[in-house]
């Protein structure tokens, strides 16, 4: 007994853990409810600063009476020197509001009006109007509508330019999703693409996803239609890839993989997306191809609980992370480079709010769904010689291992989840002194779930 707590000690002074919950001082107990009955999107400055956009309506559907861009304070707190006491009015009643902050803190908000048209405002830090943008601070751009599920527009901010990407309606013919660009002072580009718009492939053109990698290249993704594309900055097909710029998405009986509702460019410019059908998060390579080194499905590894809708996706020093909704239950989740779940993250299980968008900072994340905008703060810390009693009464186990896994715990332990040092589970185990003959000599992570639903993780050597 004597061996087996002292190497605990050992083992306890060299793991790193990694805990999640909500930050009291951020808005009340961590949650800021946003007003309105519809909200659409969330930003954050260089300052921590956030900014969100809402709409108050009146009957069924989208039915826009009002819409608002406001302002929350680092600490969640409405910012009252913004706009009209923290909030500002947008012009058109627009929805399905998108904001993105400039690097100059001015905001530029995206929008649809109820007239087939789309207004794109910049507004100034102090929360007015951009005066020197359009007119009035407002471009409205005719001829714009949302794809029927609402997935297939939005804006790129691309240094003192703005990407537009929407459908395009024409009376009596096919609609087709089109991006074109802005000047800084609002105008057309008429140098990008053909005289300031390009034409995506697709019929029809629902769900087309437009992204930009580390090099400023387009990407447009479309996995019901089964199409990559790829433009550079300008708007030019970038000929090397795929089919002078269009690559096949087709799943392995050469179809497209259906309705996707999320993608990512990570900064190896490879792609993620998430197939709320089937409950996958695949990554394709940057020529195009299918990453067969990432393998990631939440019926099978324990991500997002099985059943879940990935609705946001976003990357932090090498990591990936993606929320959003299950059956029952909103979650957070941590994986590695190639798909696996992080063991000492662990999953979280929130119910506060599924999470539409996430923003993920060093020490905390944010996420914005149902409402709310959410603060949890992310604590990295080394477990000291003072956590040794506590961690003691979980659990203790031989260590080095040598031909079986050897335990005691005053809990009663649920499962044991063997883990690489780089996050591909190996093992599964139930109950002590049970065989780990198979694995090599090394160094591995122990995740140890207990019955009541708690766990904690431990570094083994394995002799």
């Amino acid at each position: 007994m004597k061996k087996i707590l002292l190497l605990a000690i050992l083992v306890i002074q060299n793991i790193s853990a990694q805990i999640i919950s909500k930050d009291p001082t951020f808005a009340i107990n961590g949650i800021a409810t946003m007003p309105g009955n519809l909200t659409w999107s969330m930003a954050q400055d260089s300052n921590n600063q956030i900014y969100f956009t809402h709409n108050v309506n009146t009957g069924n559907g989208i039915n826009v009476t009002e819409s608002y861009v406001t302002k929350l304070t680092a600490n969640g707190t409405l910012d009252q020197t913004f706009g009209n006491s923290g909030k500002l009015q947008l012009p058109n009643n627009s929805y399905l509001n998108e904001v993105k902050v400039q690097s100059d803190g001015k905001l530029v908000v995206f929008g649809f009006t109820n007239t087939e048209a789309a207004a794109i405002s910049r507004i100034l830090p102090n929360g007015q109007l951009d005066n020197s943008f359009a007119t009035n601070g407002t471009v409205i751009i005719p001829s714009l509508i949302t794809d029927q599920e609402y997935a297939s527009y939005g804006i790129i901010l691309q240094n003192d330019k703005i990407l537009v990407h929407a459908i395009r309606y024409i009376q009596n013919i096919q609609h087709n999703h089109i991006i074109l660009r802005l000047n800084a002072n609002g105008s057309l580009d008429n140098t990008f693409g053909n005289n300031g718009y390009v034409t995506t492939q697709g019929s029809p053109a629902g769900r087309t996803f437009v992204r930009m990698d580390n090099q400023s290249n387009i990407i447009c993704f479309n996995s019901n239609g089964g199409f990559i594309q790829k433009f550079n900055s300008n708007g030019q097909p970038i000929t090397s890839f795929g089919n002078n710029g269009t690559a096949p998405l087709l799943d392995a009986n050469g179809y497209g993989y259906g309705n996707t509702s999320a993608v990512f460019v990570d900064s190896n410019n490879k792609i993620l997306f998430s197939l709320g059908s089937d409950d996958k998060l695949l990554r394709i390579n940057p020529d195009g191809s299918l990453d067969n080194t990432f393998n990631y499905n939440v019926n099978t590894n324990s991500g997002l609980n099985g059943g879940a809708w990935i609705q946001s996706i976003t990357e932090e020093e090498g990591s990936y992370y993606i929320g959003g909704a299950g059956n029952s239950s909103n979650l957070i989740s941590k994986l590695t480079q190639n798909g696996s779940v992080e063991p000492i993250f662990n999953n979280y299980l929130q119910t506060d709010s599924d999470v539409e968008e996430m923003i993920v900072n060093n020490g905390n994340i944010i996420i914005r769904g149902n409402g709310h905008i959410v603060k949890y703060l992310l604590t990295n810390a080394t477990l000291s010689t003072t956590d040794i009693t506590k961690i003691n009464n979980d659990i203790s186990f031989e260590n080095p291992m040598k031909q079986a896994l050897v335990y005691q715990s005053k809990e009663k332990v649920n499962k044991i989840e063997i883990y690489s040092l780089d996050g591909k589970i190996l093992k599964t185990l139930k109950g002590s002194n049970i065989s780990v003959s198979d694995l090599p000599k090394g160094v591995y992570m122990a995740k140890v779930t207990f019955e009541k639903g708690n766990s904690t993780a431990k570094k083994l050597i394995k002799d």
